[in-house]
C-alpha cells in the first residue's frame, strides 16, 4: 500500500492499527510517497511490473492523473475512519487483487459490527416487518430518482442518493439490501440499512458498502420514510442512536405533542461571525415533549434553480420548565439555509414545524 504524503501528517497510522488488530497474520508494504513524486514514481513501478495493492491520496491533484493513467477500482466513501478525507484506489494490475477488495470492504464494513443494544422493549413483528420493507422500497425507488413511493413520507426532505466517489458517475441501483437493525415501537421506527451502490457512466469503476439511516413513522396506519441520510458516518450515527435510545417509547398511545411554534425570524438577512453559529428559538407549549429534533438543509444554486441537500439532524433537550427553546446550530455563508423542529412524544408521535429559511452574510 502506498499513501501520497504532502503538507498534511500521514493518514495510515490510526486505520493500519485498527487492521493490525484485526487481522495480526496479515502483513502490510507500506511506502510514503511525496506528493509532487507521486504519479511519476506509480508509472516507474507500473514500467517495472511492480505496482502496489492499494493507493490511498488526500490530494485530487494526483487522483485525476491516476484515474487516466491507471486501471483503478475507486472506494465509494466515506470510510469508517473519519481522519481519512482522501480517496482509496484500487490498482487492477497489482499483484492481490482479491486481498485488496477485501481491504476496500473494511474500510467500509467493521467486521465486528454488532446491533446496538437499545432497551425500547420489543418491537411489534408486525410493525417491524413492514417498516423494514418500507425502508427498503424507498432506497431502491431513490436510487432511480423515483419519488413517488407511497412510502415516502409527504413531510419527508429528502435528497437523491448520490455517489461518493471523485470518478464514479451515478447510482443507478440499489444491490443487496439488508436491514442491519430496525428499533422503535408502534409509532416509530429507527434503522439502518445497508446496500452495494450500481455505480455507472464514471471514468472507474466503483465498489463500496453504504450505511443509511433512517427515521419512519407511521401515519394512517401505514409505515412511511420521513428521514434518511444515505451515508451517515459511524460517529453521527452513534450519537443519532444516544438521542433516540433516550426516547421513552411509550406502548400507550397518548396525545399528539403540540406543533412547535418557531420564533426565529423568517428570511431576515442576518450577520454572522466565527464559527458561523446562530441561535434558533422557538416556543415549547406544556406538556413537554420527549425530545426535539433540529432539522436543517442548504441550498444547491444552479443558475435559476434551487434545490435542497441533505438535511441533518440534531436532538435537542426540551429544558422541561422553559416556556422557550432555544438552541445554537452552525449554518454555512452565502447560501439560503431552512430549518425546522420536530416535537417527538413520549409514545413516538411526530409534529412537526413549517420550515423557515435563513441567509447569512459576514
Amino acid at each position: 500500500m502506498w499513501e501520497s504524503y504532502g503538507s498534511q501528517a500521514p493518514n495510515w497510522a490510526t486505520a493500519g492499527r485498527v487492521l493490525a488488530a484485526d487481522f495480526p497474520q496479515l502483513h502490510v508494504n507500506f511506502r510514503l510517497v511525496a506528493a509532487q513524486d507521486f504519479i511519476y514514481t506509480l508509472a516507474l513501478a507500473g514500467a517495472q511490473g511492480s505496482l502496489p495493492d492499494i493507493v490511498y491520496l488526500d490530494n485530487w491533484g494526483q487522483g485525476g492523473p491516476l484515474i487516466e493513467s491507471q486501471s483503478v477500482v475507486e472506494l465509494l466513501m466515506p470510510t469508517r475512519f473519519p481522519v481519512m478525507h482522501g480517496w482509496w484506489f484500487l490498482m487492477m494490475q497489482g499483484a492481490h487483487p482479491l486481498p485488496a477488495l477485501a481491504f476496500l470492504r473494511w474500510l467500509n464494513d467493521d467486521p465486528h459490527w454488532t446491533a446496538p443494544q437499545i432497551s425500547t422493549g420489543p418491537m411489534p413483528a408486525i410493525d417491524r416487518e413492514q417498516s423494514a420493507a418500507a425502508a427498503v422500497s424507498v432506497v431502491k425507488n431513490l436510487a432511480h430518482n423515483i419519488r413517488t413511493n407511497p412510502a415516502i413520507d409527504p413531510d419527508a426532505a429528502l435528497s437523491p442518493l448520490l455517489s461518493m466517489g471523485a470518478g464514479c458517475g451515478n447510482t443507478v441501483d440499489v444491490v443487496n439490501p439488508a436491514v442491519r437493525f430496525i428499533f422503535g415501537n408502534g409509532n416509530l421506527a429507527i434503522a439502518e440499512l445497508a446496500f452495494d451502490e450500481n455505480v455507472q457512466g464514471g471514468q472507474v469503476i466503483c465498489t463500496g458498502l453504504v450505511h443509511a439511516f433512517l427515521v419512519l413513522r407511521k401515519r394512517n396506519n401505514e409505515w412511511k420514510v420521513l428521514y434518511l441520510w444515505p451515508r451517515l458516518p459511524d460517529i453521527s450515527m452513534a450519537n443519532l442512536l444516544k438521542g433516540f435510545a433516550s426516547l421513552p417509547f411509550e406502548k400507550t398511545q397518548g396525545m399528539a405533542p403540540p406543533v412547535p411554534s418557531l420564533i426565529t425570524q423568517q428570511d431576515a438577512p442576518q450577520k454572522i461571525g466565527t464559527p458561523h453559529s446562530y441561535e434558533l428559538s422557538w416556543r415549547q407549549d406544556q406538556p413537554a415533549p420527549a425530545a426535539y429534533i433540529v432539522e436543517r438543509q442548504a441550498a444547491n444554486l444552479k443558475g435559476n434553480e434551487l434545490t435542497w441537500g441533505q438535511p441533518q439532524i440534531t436532538f435537542v433537550n426540551p429544558m422541561q420548565d422553559r416556556n422557550v427553546v432555544s438552541q445554537p446550530m452552525i449554518f454555512a455563508v452565502g447560501v439560503p439555509m431552512r430549518w425546522r423542529v420536530w416535537a417527538i412524544g413520549k409514545d413516538g408521535q411526530i409534529a412537526l414545524s413549517e420550515w423557515r429559511t435563513l441567509q447569512f452574510t459576514n
